[in-house]
């Protein structure tokens, strides 16, 4: 397939490393299982999750289908962004009182999606970098509010990006795609160490950016580039080891 255009053998590729990723690595998932309070239950919690995606994304399609048609015949002004397509309708075309919900109910979607995503990243930073102490709540709290503030800043620099599909592509190529490269070669491989794929983080982020701004590649494929780069580097360089390291080689030190 080209790497120019849209075809649904690219789609499937990427979107199933996007969804491992999003099953196996990333923290707001692996913190909502853990709360499951068992193995089989965090089965049924993955199944019944892929069922209701499955079925939200049809619904989702189906709208733009709508969406798409009733602009056929009702013309849009000639300035407005792929992205405000739905708001736009929902002001526009919907009575009062049901369009202020709904609006309520996009931005409710979207603080919570942001206060989780927040909350597993200070989260993470404080386990990884700070031993819990009796303060813990304290600079927690501190964090949060420090990463609300970026996430804040990043997003009016998402708004200059252009669509938002695509910004949210080039992010989940940049940092999530080396992310989980790293999780499948500590899964396959006892070779590779963390240093190894710092390596090959060093040598995907560049390529990333390159294929983004210096290639006419379409977004979709952000991913399964940057983390194919980042996969083959980071395994090639585990080879400078003359011999792959122990358990207790790969435990953190004590």
């Amino acid at each position: 397939p080209s790497l120019f255009h849209l075809s649904l053998p690219i789609v499937a590729i990427s979107f199933f490393l996007q969804l491992m990723q999003e099953y196996g690595t990333d923290q707001v998932t692996v913190q909502r299982m853990m709360a499951t309070g068992s193995q089989q239950k965090t089965l049924k919690a993955i199944l019944f999750n892929a069922a209701t995606d499955l079925f939200i994304i049809s619904t989702l399609l189906y709208i733009g289908l709508g969406l798409f048609s009733f602009y056929q015949i009702h013309p849009l002004p000639p300035d407005i962004q792929p992205d405000r397509l739905m708001p736009h309708y929902i002001i526009h075309q919907l009575p009062n009182g049901i369009n202020g919900l709904l609006i309520t109910a996009i931005f409710a979607a979207a603080m919570s999606s942001m206060d989780s995503g927040i909350n597993a990243l200070a989260t993470v930073l404080l386990n990884d970098f700070k031993k819990p102490g009796p303060h813990v709540v304290h600079h927690a709290r501190l964090l949060t509010i420090l990463l609300g503030i970026l996430a804040t800043a990043i997003a009016f620099y998402v708004a200059t990006l252009g669509g938002l599909i695509k910004a949210f592509a080039a992010f989940m190529g940049l940092f999530s795609a080396p992310i989980l490269a790293l999780f499948l070669l500590g899964v396959l491989t006892r070779r590779t160490r963390f240093t190894d794929w710092l390596i090959g983080l060093a040598a995907s982020i560049p390529l990333t950016l390159w294929v983004q701004h210096g290639l006419r590649v379409h977004w979709v494929w952000y991913f399964p580039l940057s983390f194919t780069a980042a996969f083959l580097t980071t395994w090639l360089a585990g080879y400078r080891h003359k011999k792959k390291p122990s358990l207790e080689d790969s435990l953190p030190a004590t």
